[in-house]
C-alpha cells in the first residue's frame, strides 16, 4: 500500500526542482504548498531566491496555485505578495482544496499536467496521490513546525527510509 503514495520525486527544497524535467513530462499546472515549502513556517517573507524562482516557473510557461492547510489572513498576505492565487483552510489530505486549485489552475484539463511540491508526507503527498498527480515531496526549510506535524514527521521519516530502502532493493 506505501507503493501507492511513494512521491514521484524528492528533493532538498524547490530551488532543486529542476523546471525543464517537469516540462519534459507534460506538466503545465503547480499546486504548490505554502508552509515550510516556499514560506518558513509562522513566518511572512519569502526569500528572494524562493521568488526568483517562481518568477522562472512563471515565466516557463507554469501556471501556479499555491495551496495550505492555514488560515485565510495568512494565506491572503502571501497570495497578496506573490501575485499567486490561492487556496486558503484546503483541508489536505482531503481532496477538496486541491480539486480547487486544479479548477483555478486549468479548468478541467487532465491530472496528468499537474504536480504537487509539498513538504509534508501525510498532507501534500497522500492528499494528490489519491487524486494520480505527480507529487515532489521537498524537506521543510525549517525545524520549526505545528505541534501535529512534529508528531507526524516521526512517522514520515520511517516512511522515507522504506522508500530509500526499496530503491535500493
Amino acid at each position: 500500500m506505501l507503493k501507492k503514495f511513494k512521491p514521484d520525486m524528492i528533493c532538498k527544497s524547490i530551488l532543486d526542482i529542476d523546471l525543464e524535467t517537469l516540462i519534459k513530462k507534460g506538466i503545465n499546472y503547480l499546486i504548490i504548498d505554502i508552509d515550510n515549502t516556499i514560506v518558513a513556517w509562522g513566518e511572512f517573507e519569502v526569500r528572494d531566491e524562493i521568488i526568483e524562482w517562481l518568477e522562472k516557473a512563471q515565466k516557463m510557461g507554469f501556471k501556479i496555485c499555491l495551496v495550505s492547510n492555514n488560515q485565510k489572513d495568512r494565506v491572503k498576505k502571501i497570495e497578496s505578495m506573490l501575485g499567486i492565487p490561492a487556496i486558503y483552510n484546503a483541508k489536505k489530505p482531503l481532496k477538496s482544496g486541491f480539486l480547487k486549485a486544479s479548477q483555478l489552475l486549468h479548468q478541467g484539463k487532465k491530472n496528468h499536467q499537474t504536480a504537487v511540491i509539498g513538504d509534508q508526507f501525510f498532507t501534500d503527498v497522500i492528499g494528490a496521490k489519491r487524486l494520480k498527480l505527480f507529487v515532489i515531496l521537498v524537506r521543510p526549510m525549517k525545524e520549526k513546525e505545528f505541534f501535529v506535524t512534529r508528531i507526524n514527521r516521526i512517522f514520515e521519516k520511517k516512511i522515507l527510509k522504506y522508500y530509500e530502502k526499496d530503491e535500493r532493493e
